[in-house]
C-alpha cells in the first residue's frame, strides 16, 4: 500500500513538473513583451484618459453616474449617457492612488492581460511559445496606436477571452459552463464599455457557422445559448437597453467626423496590413473549420469596412491563427531553422536587450501627458473660471487639470454632435467670423499651427496671456 502511494505520488509530482516546464516558454514569452507595454504606457496622447477620470471621479463622490454635462460651457446641463462609467471609477481609483502614472499602470496592466489571453488562445491552437511571441511583436506596430489608456483596452481584452469560451463549446468541453461564464463575462464587460454588444454579433454569428459546418451537431444550439446569455449581459447595465440608443449615438455622431469612425481606406498601407492579416488568417481558420474564429474574423471584417475602430479586433484575432500556422512549418524550412537555431537565438536575445534598453527611459515618465499634445504650463495659467475655447484633446486635460474652467469642447463626440464639432473646427482653424464663433468665450487656448492663434494675433478684442512652443494662450480683454 505504501508502495503504491509513493508511486502515486511519484507520477503526481512528475506530472506537475512537467506542466510547470511546459508553462515556462509561455510566461518568457508574456515578460518579453513587457517592454513593449512600459513605452506605451511612458505617453497618455488619448484625450478621453481625462475627463474619464474626471467622471470616475464625481461618480464616487455623488455615489452616481453624472447624467448631464457640467465640464462645458456649450452643452453644459444637456442630458449625457456616459458608456464607461466602471472603467472610469476603475481609472479613477488608479488616479487617487497614485495619480497619471496609477492610471497608465491600470491601463498596462489591462494590455498584459489582453496579451496573456491572445497566447493562451494560440497556445490552444497548437502554436509554439516562441512563434506567439514573434507574432504578437510583428503585429504590435500595427496595434500600438490603438493601445491608448481608454475603455477599449478592456474591449481588446474581452474579444480573446469571449473567444476562449465560445471555442470550449466548439470543442465540446463542459458546453453550459463557457455559456454561464459568457453571460458573466457581458456583465463585467457593459459596465465598464458599452461595446460589449459585439459580443451578442460574435456569438450569433458563431452559432450560425457551427451550423452551417455541422447542422446535425447540437454544437450550434449551445452557442444560440450562449448568444442569448451575451444578450442578456447586455441589459445589466444602469441604463438598460438604453445602451442600444447610447450605440447608435455615438455612431451618428462620429462617421464623418472621428477618425476611427471613418470607414476602410484601401489608400492606407497600415489599414491595408491589418485587412491583409486578418485574410490570411480567415483563410486558414476556414481550412482547419474554426467556426469561432471564422465567425469572429467575418464579424471584425466587415466591422472594418464602416469603420476602422474594428480592425484592432482583427489583427488582435489574427495573431494566434497565424502563430499556429508558422508554428508547423514544411520539413525543408522546419530543417533549415534547427540547423540555424544558435544563430536566432543569439539574435533574439541581442533584439530582445535593444527593446529593453529602448523601454527604459519610459520607467521615468510613467503617465506623463504628451508634451507634443497637452501644453501644461499653459493649462495652469488658465485664469480663474475662464470659459475656455479649445481643441478637443487640449480641452479634455483641462476637464481633469482643471476644474474650475468651463471648456468649449473636448473628445466625447456624443455629447456635442457632429454639427457643432463641424462648426468649432472651423473657428479653430481661423476661419469664418470669429466675433460670432468666440462669442461666450473669455480664453482662448489652441496650438500655435492652428490659424486661430495666428488671426488673434492681430485681433484688438484679444491679448496674450502665455505662450510656449506648443501653443498660445489668449484672453479677452
Amino acid at each position: 500500500m505504501s508502495t503504491t502511494a509513493d508511486q502515486q505520488a511519484a507520477h503526481a509530482s512528475e506530472h506537475e513538473l512537467r506542466r510547470a516546464v511546459g508553462r515556462r516558454p509561455w510566461l518568457l514569452a508574456w515578460l518579453a513583451l513587457v517592454p513593449l507595454v512600459i513605452v506605451r504606457a511612458g505617453v497618455l496622447s488619448e484625450g478621453d484618459t481625462f475627463w474619464e477620470i474626471r467622471i470616475g471621479l464625481l461618480t464616487m463622490a455623488h455615489h452616481a453616474i453624472p447624467a448631464t454635462d457640467t465640464f462645458s460651457w456649450t452643452m453644459h446641463g444637456k442630458p449625457y449617457t456616459q458608456n464607461s462609467w466602471g472603467f472610469d471609477v476603475l481609472a479613477a481609483i488608479a488616479y487617487r492612488l497614485a495619480g497619471l502614472p496609477g492610471a497608465a499602470v491600470l491601463c498596462a496592466l489591462i494590455t498584459l492581460g489582453m496579451i496573456a489571453l491572445v497566447l493562451a488562445l494560440a497556445r490552444t491552437l497548437g502554436a509554439t511559445a516562441t512563434a506567439s511571441a514573434i507574432m504578437v511583436f510583428l503585429a504590435s506596430p500595427l496595434l500600438i496606436a490603438w493601445l491608448t489608456a481608454r475603455p477599449q483596452l478592456v474591449d481588446y481584452t474581452a474579444v480573446p477571452a469571449l473567444i476562449v469560451l465560445l471555442r470550449g463549446i466548439e470543442r465540446e468541453r463542459h458546453r453550459w459552463a463557457p455559456v454561464v461564464l459568457i453571460g458573466l463575462l457581458t456583465v463585467v464587460w457593459i459596465n465598464l464599455h458599452s461595446a460589449a454588444l459585439l459580443a451578442v454579433a460574435i456569438a450569433g454569428a458563431s452559432a450560425a457557422v457551427m451550423f452551417v459546418l455541422a447542422r446535425r451537431d447540437s454544437r450550434w444550439c449551445y452557442a444560440v445559448a450562449a448568444t442569448a446569455a451575451a444578450a442578456a449581459g447586455c441589459l445589466a447595465n444602469p441604463y438598460g437597453i438604453g445602451v442600444l440608443h447610447q450605440a447608435g449615438q455615438v455612431q451618428a455622431s462620429s462617421a464623418g467626423v472621428i477618425t476611427e469612425w471613418a470607414p476602410f481606406d484601401l489608400a492606407s498601407p497600415t489599414e491595408d496590413l491589418m485587412m491583409a492579416a486578418g485574410l490570411a488568417a480567415l483563410i486558414i481558420a476556414w481550412r482547419r473549420r474554426e467556426a469561432v474564429l471564422l465567425a469572429a474574423l467575418v464579424v471584425c471584417m466587415a466591422g472594418s469596412v464602416e469603420a476602422i475602430r474594428f480592425l484592432p479586433f482583427v489583427v488582435i484575432l489574427a495573431i494566434p491563427v497565424l502563430a499556429a500556422f508558422v508554428s508547423v512549418p514544411p520539413d525543408p524550412v522546419r530543417r533549415y531553422l534547427i540547423s540555424r537555431r544558435p544563430m536566432f537565438q543569439q539574435c533574439g536575445a541581442l533584439g530582445m536587450a535593444a527593446i529593453v534598453v529602448l523601454s527604459a527611459p519610459s520607467l521615468t515618465h510613467i503617465g506623463r501627458p504628451d508634451p507634443s499634445t497637452y501644453p501644461a504650463a499653459l493649462v495652469a495659467d488658465i485664469p480663474h473660471g475662464c470659459r475656455l475655447f479649445t481643441t478637443d484633446l487640449i480641452g479634455s486635460y483641462v476637464i481633469l487639470a482643471r476644474p474650475d474652467v468651463l471648456v468649449s469642447l473636448d473628445t466625447r463626440n456624443n455629447l456635442y454632435g457632429a454639427a457643432l464639432l463641424v462648426a468649432e473646427e472651423r473657428v479653430l482653424h481661423g476661419l469664418g467670423n470669429l466675433s460670432r464663433g468666440l462669442a461666450g468665450a473669455g480664453c482662448v487656448l489652441v496650438p500655435r499651427s492652428y490659424g486661430l492663434a495666428a488671426r488673434l494675433r492681430h485681433d484688438a478684442q484679444w491679448r496674450v496671456r502665455a505662450a510656449s512652443q506648443l501653443a498660445v494662450l489668449y484672453v479677452r480683454r
